[in-house]
């Protein structure tokens, strides 16, 4: 039977690991024999050190090479917006910011933008609006649109800004009046402005009466990336 320090282990003879005593951060030798053979390992000789991370630890972050806690960024460049929470539009056709999918751009920037957006509507002939804009100045840009038309057929369209504050306006539709019967709005749009601004994403009723709503969901990502 062999032990460790006192306590038994499987197999034959004893095994002992010994130290001197240690305060935080300072490591003494380890003393280990097994059979009459003893090892001994010199803190100081393979030098043992403390290591204390820089930064904050946390489910999102990462420990690098260099020991400090970072955050991790996409290889492509992309920087990932995430609606935080539901936003309505009721009894309202005229365009309004959404809360969380926009971002600042700086005069003379190339942007690429891409937008994955959840939306619905309680009513099918309330629907729902969408266009991309921004605060002030004016972009030169095409876009790529792919969801669900009024009459709730696909459809695939161009947005541009022509030395514009802002595209043409996106036009979609529900199935049915039902505000949990998800539609998905994929938008590609890339870019140059004139000015510094904030680039916002926008949303209202398609045709405005009491009680209409028309909601963007929470979860609906913006992503973008200057390219120059």
């Amino acid at each position: 039977m062999k032990t460790i320090n006192g306590s038994s282990i499987l197999g034959t003879g004893n095994l002992s690991v010994s130290g001197s005593g240690v305060a935080d951060g300072d490591y003494g030798d380890i003393t280990v024999s097994s059979s009459g053979t003893v090892w001994n390992i010199d803190a100081s000789t393979i030098g043992v050190t403390e290591l204390s991370a820089t930064g904050t630890p946390s489910s999102t972050t990462f420990l690098r090479g260099d020991n400090t806690w970072d955050t991790p960024t996409d290889p492509a460049g992309w920087t990932t917006i995430v609606k935080s929470a539901n936003q309505d539009v009721t009894n309202n056709a005229t365009l309004v910011d959404d809360t969380d999918l926009q971002f600042s751009v700086v005069a003379g920037g190339h942007y690429m933008v891409e937008m994955n957006v959840c939306f619905s509507a309680n009513d099918t002939t309330g629907d729902y609006r969408g266009s991309v804009t921004l605060s002030t100045g004016l972009m030169r840009g095409t876009g790529l649109v792919n969801s669900a038309a009024t009459t709730y057929v696909y459809q695939s369209s161009l947005i541009t800004a022509n030395n514009a504050i802002a595209t043409g306006i996106i036009t979609l539709g529900s199935a049915v009046s039902n505000i949990d019967h998800l539609v998905p709005l994929i938008i590609q749009f890339n870019f140059y402005v004139d000015s510094n601004a904030t680039f916002k994403y926008q949303f209202c009723n398609q045709s405005a009466a009491l009680g209409r709503t028309s909601r963007t969901w929470k979860g609906s990502i913006l992503k973008y990336k200057r390219i120059d």
